[in-house]
């Protein structure tokens, strides 16, 4: 397949903006060109002065990583960040001393110490990784890379081999040859994983970077327990406060291409929060990696996910049924923003939502205020959706919405509901309130 006419024009563009630093002598590793950088056509008239700046610190990585010792630094500097894939956050590790010969070598090549520092001034916070497993848990640093960017998850991505060359990869396959990535940041840079309570996993005894698991603790010894960290053995469990809880999770398509890495999964609790204003709903709760609720914080790095972990506590869920009798909604997303914080900029949702609720009469979860607070399906509120299209607004990735498992013809041993895309069935899931 030929590349569209935006296309060409980016390509156009990027030689242009890089005529400067590029190394003629090229080479082309992994697909070539003619896989594009993009799949679809974006409208790309001009790079925007952040985009350029972006593809400017891609390309000077890039050559700064033409030699094995500059590699193994690096190496070196991955496998002992305190996240689970071992991400840096870009800008603080080249000015930390660590980063001082990356952040030389890449000075040098751009004329000096203050153009290249007021070239990372123009773009936004920025993460840099190895993001797919097989190539982090396997890299020794001895072997050439590829370094990829992107600023929005809608536009192409811009690679470049070691001598600076623009590469075409494929966005929805990841090369043959290791890739680092260079997005913005979907971390929070503040919360590392604990040392005391994690081991890195499949490093090959330290030569590669490796991945960061949780250990559960089970008598006197640590055990990794990768994907799955529930609790661990010995004396009586602490009681469970009563709420909403997710139990397990399955997601079929998590919408994270390769070279974002692991994908950010969210579960919001949406609904309208006046009875005054039926067809507003609002962000009720948040779930995730970086909730604000420690009783709501869960980690769901690949399709599966199994635990307990809140999604709606008894306080909020009393004070809701006191003034709502209509239900609410319990949505999946991937986050590429902000850690729970939906931005509110395009609409991408509402039909989604919309065809769901036509094919199904039960997309919303009532909580009946009986001793025991079942949980049990409500019909849908169609005013609730009627006015989305001035709320329900994001450049999140929408996994799906929690449908009971039987009203949409599904029956999952262990699960209550499944989560429709729509109507396709993207998952499914255990969601019980205790």
């Amino acid at each position: 397949m030929g590349r569209t006419h935006c296309e060409r024009a980016l390509f156009g563009m990027i030689g242009i903006l890089l005529a400067g630093c590029a190394d003629q002598a090229g080479r082309i590793l992994g697909p070539r060109a003619s896989a594009d950088v993009a799949t679809n056509s974006e409208s790309i008239a001009q790079p925007t002065e952040e985009r350029a700046a972006l593809t400017r610190v891609a390309q000077l990585v890039a050559r700064s990583l033409d030699n094995e010792p500059a590699r193994q630094h690096l190496k070196r500097d991955m496998r002992a960040a305190p996240f689970r894939e071992h991400k840096l956050e870009l800008a603080p590790y080249l000015r930390s001393k660590d980063g001082k010969a990356l952040f030389d070598r890449m000075a040098s090549l751009a004329g000096g110490e203050q153009a290249l520092l007021e070239t990372i001034a123009k773009v936004r916070r920025l993460e840099f990784y190895m993001p797919v497993a097989a190539q982090r848990e396997t890299w020794t640093g001895k072997s050439d890379i590829v370094v990829v960017s992107q600023l929005d998850e809608s536009e192409p991505i811009v690679s470049f081999d070691s001598r600076g060359n623009p590469v075409g990869l494929d966005r929805n396959a990841a090369p043959s040859t290791p890739a680092l990535s260079i997005v913005p940041v979907e971390t929070n840079f503040n919360r590392p994983m604990p040392a005391a309570t994690s081991r890195n996993a499949r490093d090959r005894n330290g030569e590669s970077i490796g991945t960061l698991e949780p250990m559960s603790i089970t008598g006197s010894s640590l055990v990794a327990c990768g994907e799955t960290c529930g609790g661990g053995g010995g004396g009586s469990p602490p009681p469970i406060p009563p709420g909403l809880y997710l139990e397990y999770s399955r997601i079929i398509d998590a919408k994270e291409p390769w070279f974002r890495g692991d994908p950010e999964i969210e579960v919001h609790i949406h609904g309208p929060t006046y009875t005054s204003s039926p067809t507003y709903g609002e962000d009720l709760s948040c779930s995730g990696e970086h909730a604000a609720d420690y009783r709501k914080v869960f980690d769901q790095n690949g399709a599966f996910w199994e635990g307990r972990v809140m999604l709606y506590s008894a306080e909020e869920t009393q004070a809701y049924i006191s003034s709502n009798t209509q239900g609410f909604h319990v949505f999946f997303w991937e986050d590429d923003n902000e850690p729970c914080v939906l931005k509110l900029d395009n609409n991408t949702l509402l039909n989604l939502v919309h065809s769901a609720a036509n094919a199904f009469s039960t997309v919303s979860i009532k909580l009946i205020p009986k001793a025991s607070w079942p949980v049990v399906a409500g019909a849908f509120i169609a005013t609730m959706f009627s006015n989305a299209g001035s709320w329900m607004l994001t450049n999140d990735d929408f996994l799906g919405i929690a449908v009971d498992q039987a009203s949409a013809g599904y029956a999952y041993p262990g699960n209550t509901h499944v989560i429709m895309d729509g109507t396709t069935l993207n998952g499914r899931a255990t969601i019980v309130y205790r």
